[in-house]
């Protein structure tokens, strides 16, 4: 029997009487982690309510570049994983122990049990979840502009600053402590703004609508970074009282989508090489062939100049053969595989793309199984295989829904990735051709994206599998075998 550690006071048994209390503790066990531990991880299934017995915690949620990111810190008596108490989904954070810690674990399963024979301590836990979550969202609310914005500045109708108040440590537009550029002109603190920029303030302070604005600026050091402004009007009616400046640092998204771009033309480039080093070799066989039939001709092998210069073409035949070779290695895409979930990598990919122009008209549906397993896969090049999956369809419809599904089939043992849109489909001559080298229907097409996905699938020993209909829309459906 597992006994309530002797003065914890936990909110969420408020209200509830010690023999409630022992009965709620009876189903639990008790569970001790070290420094870093991970109790829970983002992703797993939400089976289990955890309350901190000694110690600390911290919430962790991944960043789309992959990098842990502290959400919160918990202490003795809070909870964690409370969500399991109203559904299954899967964990939505990362909970890791912050040196020796321990905790209370509640089944979901065994918690069920109990509440279908108390109902009315049901209720009242239920509220003081309820209450928890409240807290909660209101400490969000406190730093829910730090969470978006790396700084804010507030403007008089004259870009004179009234407030600069640096919310982390990422590099800002204008260097220097806040409190060194109270009352001065914004665009001479930071002259590279110039004077596109201070129109577009101008214009927004007229106007009652945000207004979302991409900056390029030269660091000190020679470095390009980048920024990202909203632009918000204070004040009520006509009379506008300034201006308020949301500024986020977009450099490290702008390097990640670069890179992004950047692995999809080196596979282009490669497809290119292959297709270029196959032909070659193709080529190459017939001359090769009549060359050596030439230099075995007894006639030709008594004259010297002539048999001469043919062992001169042959070498250097030889040299094109092994040009050619290398030109078709330097196609093949390399793996470097590791297990990998690929729900989050679908996750954070959609997250990463929403706010791009090319996506903002798209709707994404994600169905994903909670219980899909971990698939031994390259990242990149899935992540290659979703953009250019997702581009495609985007660019197709405009407006429309682009749905991202997963499913892990049991019975034959294998991962199966959908992805379906609403756009206007192909007809079945275009579908035969959509994996055909240089084969594109858009004007600014380069025919090879589709190719390179295929060979990234093939690769990872997978199928692919294309219904369109023309009106109604175009699925892929993607298999891999465990």
């Amino acid at each position: 029997m597992s006994q309530p550690a002797e003065g914890l006071s936990s909110s969420l048994l408020n209200g509830l009487s010690a023999d409630e209390i022992q009965q709620f503790y009876d189903l639990s066990k008790l569970r001790t982690f070290e420094d870093n531990d991970v109790i829970i991880s983002e992703g797993d299934a939400g089976d289990a309510l955890f309350v901190v017995v000694s110690g600390r915690v911290r919430v962790e949620k991944a960043t789309l570049d992959q990098q842990q990111e502290v959400i919160t810190f918990l202490g003795e008596g809070e909870c964690f994983g409370e969500m399991s108490l109203v559904d299954r989904e899967p964990r939505s954070a990362t909970v890791r122990a912050m040196g020796s810690t321990q905790v209370q674990e509640f089944p979901q399963d065994a918690l069920n049990v109990l509440f279908e024979a108390h109902p009315d301590m049901h209720r009242r836990i239920l509220i003081n979840l309820c209450r928890i979550g409240s807290q909660r969202i209101r400490r969000l609310d406190e730093t829910l502009v730090q969470s978006i914005y790396d700084s804010v500045i507030l403007l008089d109708s004259n870009c004179q600053v009234l407030q600069w108040k640096r919310l982390t440590g990422k590099q800002d537009i204008v260097e220097g402590a806040s409190d060194e550029v109270i009352g001065r002109d914004l665009f001479e603190l930071a002259p590279q703004l110039g004077e596109g920029v201070k129109q577009t303030l101008i214009q927004v302070m007229d106007s009652d609508e945000l207004a979302v604005l991409p900056l390029e600026m030269e660091t000190a050091d020679g470095n390009t970074a980048y920024f990202e402004v909203t632009i918000a009007p204070q004040g009520n009616g006509s009379v506008r009282s300034g201006l308020t400046l949301g500024i986020r640092n977009i450099t490290d998204t702008k390097l990640l989508e670069t890179r992004l771009i950047q692995a999809e033309k080196l596979a282009m480039a490669g497809q290119m090489s292959a297709e270029i080093g196959h032909e070659l070799k193709n080529y190459l066989t017939v001359v090769v062939g009549h060359t050596d039939l030439l230099l075995s001709n007894p006639d030709i092998q008594q004259l010297e100049r002539p048999q001469k210069s043919l062992t001169a073409i042959s070498n250097q035949l030889d040299r094109m053969s092994q040009f050619a070779t290398g030109l078709m290695d330097l196609g093949m895409l390399r793996t470097k595989t590791e297990k990998s979930d690929l729900n989050l990598l679908i996750e954070r990919l959609v997250q990463f793309i929403q706010g791009q122009s090319r996506f903002r008209r798209v709707e994404f549906d994600l169905d994903l199984d909670a219980d899909l397993p971990k698939l031994e896969i390259d990242p990149g090049q899935f992540q290659q295989v979703l953009l250019n999956l997702f581009a495609n369809a985007a660019d197709a419809m405009g407006l429309g829904v682009v749905q991202a599904k997963t499913r892990y089939d049991r019975e034959q043992n294998r991962l199966v990735l959908v992805v379906a849109d609403t756009g206007p489909g192909m007809p079945e001559e275009v579908k035969a051709r959509i994996f055909e080298t240089g084969f594109t229907t858009k004007d600014t097409g380069h025919g090879f994206g589709l190719v390179v996905c295929l060979r990234i699938i093939e690769n990872h020993g997978g199928e692919v599998e294309v219904e369109s209909e023309v009106g109604v829309g175009t699925t892929f459906t993607l298999t891999f075998q465990f």
